[in-house]
């Protein structure tokens, strides 16, 4: 039976804050990425509870869905509800850092073309067994079509990347591609193989091959961003239509073969430099350390912004020594662990996604693995991170080399290169030990099954002391946010909280303008507008504390928060001061809802007050057990 995906989207689209608050939604391999207006809206458990979601994730202003194998069946679905994707408008944060910025941009560059180069590493993959297993000569018409068809993509990258980068710098898209095709032109390939040197209207022209290239396009778009407007200004209104473009080719075209297509080939070639000295002087420390830290690194979203330096290290020197086997180790660990986890979990729903994770993990597809199944059970994602840096120090010290762009089990025929039957070798054994490492460690450490409620670990367990069920039940009280009256949940005039769609809690109305932490723990969020609060307890639940109905109305205006996001808070710490008489008089209905968010990784959550009844910060208003 076909799935259908336009109700999970209608889902997706209700859970992040309806349709209006989306203002752009693009994707990679696995992730849907979202940009909103709000993300106090934003009901993560609901996200969380659809089929085709793996995990959730947070990248400055992006809000990431993990939706693995089912990611383009989502974004149609998406686009096809109206709602805004890669050409829409997009959410930019005036508050990021020049770092984070450089990274977004070319993380924006390089995840649409990752299918393209996954394509063609996996046809050079192809084409290295067809040579070594001499079923075809490197002579054939066949073999050179599927050689050349193989090439396309790293050939062309230069294309692929301004065709992203334009979107990414809002620049004309067919402008930004006749760039790249002035990088590409056979004629100025020809001269630069000549002898002869290359001027151009008395100015010299650097001799660079920009085929492979990564660095050179991305500057180059984005310089032409900035010609763009310039143009614009000073061009009439009623030529424009014929001269702004023609300026902007005859502005950008020179700067880009004379000025900033060889700044980028120095670029490139000093990051190539750089990881080769570090591969040969700090190898099996650094390719340890990488691998290990590549979950942590895919969490973030920024692993596709290591790709361009992996790429350029087999452009410039034909091998990569550190990015991509990095990606190999870390690949298949993360492999390892979830299948580690399918053989010993009891719980028959876990056993069926871990076996299917373990598998697309170690074909290269790590967010299903990591996301539903090793972060979720906590001890596997650290087993995995070990596994793949004790694999990563393998193939350090042996000097592992990958000759094609590969992150996973395919990477094998991709040993085989320059040093012969040798470095193949070495690659198994850093696959083995990857893998292996990380299997035995998720087995040793054991973890919590989610539906038996034990740890699993390879050696037996003594019986606890106590056969009494109630020694195994814990409690966490959670306080009144605020002093006043309750309200019950179901009471309150918002359906979101009212029918329980965020989860479990209570209502407070509030008889003073302050709010206090009900527990110890972090507070994760303070919402830009001050009237939400999420935070997470020290034993484990999360919180959402929202003051008053609709008051994101008000814009932050009359909120004073008192803490910030990550800050650690105690039990009546205050953490918003707000104009409570000025705005029940403006007509907002000022209850305060406290909700559990997770409330379904506990039995039950508990109201410990009755409706009307008075409660100040001190009082415990909610039992989760």
């Amino acid at each position: 039976m076909k799935k259908d995906y336009g109700k999970s989207a209608d889902t997706l689209i209700a859970a992040l804050g309806g349709k209006e608050n989306i203002t752009r939604v693009f994707h990679c391999m696995t992730r849907l990425r979202f940009y909103v207006k709000d993300r106090s809206l934003i009901q993560e458990d609901a996200v969380k509870k659809l089929t085709e979601v793996s995990g959730i994730n947070w990248h400055q202003d992006q809000f990431q869905v993990i939706a693995g194998n089912e990611v383009n069946e989502m974004y149609k679905a998406l686009e096809e509800k109206g709602i805004p994707t890669d050409e829409g408008e997009t959410q930019q944060s005036n508050s990021k850092g020049g770092f984070n910025k450089v990274i977004d941009t070319i993380t924006g560059c390089m995840t649409p073309m990752i299918p393209a180069l996954t394509a063609a590493g996996m046809i050079k993959v192809v084409l290295t067994l067809i040579s070594y297993f001499n079923i075809l000569t490197d002579t054939s018409s066949t073999y050179q079509v599927l050689n050349f068809i193989g090439d396309v993509a790293f050939y062309f990258m230069p294309v692929l990347i301004a065709a992203n980068a334009a979107k990414v710098f809002r620049v004309n898209q067919a402008l930004a591609l006749i760039i790249a095709g002035v990088f590409l032109h056979p004629n100025f390939i020809a001269m630069v193989a000549a002898d002869s040197p290359i001027t151009f209207i008395g100015l010299p022209v650097t001799k660079v091959s920009y085929s492979y290239s990564v660095i050179p396009v991305i500057l180059m778009v984005w310089i032409m961003s900035y010609i763009e407007k310039l143009v614009d200004r000073i061009t009439p209104r009623i030529t424009k239509l014929i001269l702004n473009p023609t300026l902007i080719i005859l502005i950008s075209a020179p700067i880009a073969l004379i000025v900033i297509g060889p700044l980028g080939a120095i670029i490139g070639n000093g990051l190539a430099v750089v990881i080769d000295f570090l591969s040969a002087k700090l190898g099996f420390i650094i390719v340890g350390i990488l691998a290990a830290a590549f979950p942590f690194i895919v969490m973030t979203g920024m692993h596709h912004a290591l790709t361009p330096i992996g790429l350029n290290a087999i452009a410039t020197a034909g091998v990569d020594k550190l990015i991509f086997v990095s990606q190999v180790c870390s690949n298949l660990a993360q492999s390892g662990a979830a299948l580690a986890v399918a053989v010993r979990s009891k719980d028959k729903n876990m056993k069926q996604l871990a076996s299917a994770a373990g598998v697309s993990a170690m074909m290269g597809i790590t967010e299903p693995a990591l996301y539903g199944v090793n972060l979720k059970l906590k001890r596997p994602v650290a087993a995995a991170a070990i596994g793949a840096g004790i694999g990563g120090i393998v193939g350090g010290i042996l000097q592992v080399s990958l000759y094609i762009a590969q992150n996973c089990i395919m990477a094998v025929p991709a040993f085989i290169g320059g040093e012969g039957m040798t470095n193949l070798l070495y690659g198994i054994i850093m696959i083995v030990i990857s893998f292996a490492a990380s299997f035995i460690l998720t087995l040793v450490f054991g973890f919590q099954d989610e539906e038996e409620g034990e740890i699993i670990q390879e050696e037996t367990k003594a019986e606890p002391a106590h056969s009494d069920s109630q020694s195994m039940i814990k409690k966490i009280e959670i306080s009144s946010p605020a002093k006043g009256t309750v309200v019950e949940l179901s009471k309150v005039n918002d359906s979101t909280f009212a029918e329980k769609i965020l989860g479990e809690g209570i209502a407070v109305f509030p008889s003073e303008g302050r709010v206090f932490a009900p527990a110890d723990g972090i507070v994760e969020t303070v919402t830009e507008t001050g009237h939400g609060i999420m935070m997470r307890t020290d034993n484990g639940a999360e919180l959402l504390i929202h003051i008053g109905l609709e008051t994101v109305n008000l814009k932050g205006q009359g909120f004073d928060p008192k803490v910030k996001d990550k800050q650690r808070v105690q039990k009546g710490e205050l953490l918003v001061e707000f104009e409570l008489e000025k705005m029940k008089k403006d007509g907002y209905d000022m209850v305060i809802p406290m909700v559990v968010t997770n409330g379904t990784d506990f039995i039950k959550v508990l109201s410990m007050k009755k409706d009307k009844e008075p409660v100040d910060k001190s009082d415990v208003v909610l039992t989760i057990v």
